[in-house]
């Protein structure tokens, strides 16, 4: 064990931690430039009030999404991005990808151990908005491998990783994630509506140990593209019919909008009697 290069190997343990890097919508909260009531209370309070753009990470080799606040998640949260083997993208839009940060892996801006490379796991949309900066994958040391619906795909860290078919920017394939690993079955479910018949019939086959599902809306309708509050436990009944959900499984709701009007504490108040957990930035579930 001792020739193996620190930096690129990563200990095997029971579990790993997946870890929420952000948990607001597009805008941020409080959003960029905005003077609405929840995002002067957010500024006020702080705390679990004040939301990243969502990105997520399990252990220190596999990443979720690569957006606007990369940067700042990576020196708030002490994060490794050279130690990256996969990148696992859920869709093109910009607060979910940022390709010129991507691009700065490339020698003459960053130094990245030799055997460094990251495969990037997305649609052709994403793989066209990264190939736009005209710089070699290579030279950033990254590949791109295309997303197959429903197939598995073997990750590090004992991880396998299966992309399903999210309700969500109509033009193109947007996914979510079902990550597996020891036995334990681990749904990101953010950036979707009500999900189309070959997702649920996936989901049927599946036992979650924690479901992460989005909340966009909050208090105010949703069902398309997001979902709101009451759609959430729409979703959670769902999944339990099919099975997916049992009385051990672990719900957890993020990707909230200040639009949506309510505060960390009033999520809580909402989803806490339903025993549903609110994700705030840090938030980090053993997996």
């Amino acid at each position: 064990m001792s020739d193996v290069d620190p930096v690129s190997y990563v200990k095997q343990e029971d579990t790993v931690i997946f870890k929420i890097l952000g948990t607001a919508a597009a805008e941020g909260w409080p959003a960029l430039g905005c003077i609405c009531d929840a995002c002067r209370e957010a500024w006020r309070l702080g705390g679990k009030n004040v939301r990243r753009r969502a990105a997520y990470q399990l252990g220190e080799t596999i990443h979720v999404d690569f957006g606007p606040d990369s940067y700042a998640q990576m020196l708030e949260f002490g994060l490794h991005y050279e130690r990256l083997e996969h990148l696992l993208m859920t869709h093109s839009h910009a607060d979910h990808l940022l390709p010129s940060d991507l691009a700065y892996r490339h020698r003459g801006y960053s130094v990245l151990p030799e055997d460094a490379m990251m495969t990037i796991h997305g649609n052709a949309h994403v793989e066209a908005r990264i190939r736009s900066n005209d710089l070699p994958l290579e030279d950033c040391f990254a590949r791109f491998e295309p997303v197959r619906l429903f197939k598995p795909v073997a990750l590090s860290e004992g991880v396998t990783a299966t992309a399903i078919l999210a309700d969500h920017a109509g033009e193109e394939e947007a996914v979510n994630w079902v990550l597996q690993r020891e036995g334990r079955t681990f749904l990101q479910g953010n950036d979707t509506g009500w999900w189309p018949e070959p997702t649920w019939e996936f989901m049927a086959t599946q036992t979650l140990d924690v479901a992460l599902i989005e909340c966009t809306y909050g208090p105010n309708p949703g069902g398309e593209h997001h979902l709101g509050a009451a759609n959430v436990l729409e979703v959670r009944d769902e999944l339990s019919k099919l099975g997916a959900i049992t009385a051990d499984t672990r719900v957890v709701v993020t990707h909230f909008s200040h639009n949506s009007g309510w505060l960390h504490e009033q999520y809580e108040e909402f989803f806490g009697p339903e025993g549903i957990e609110v994700a705030y930035d840090g938030m980090e579930i053993e997996f």
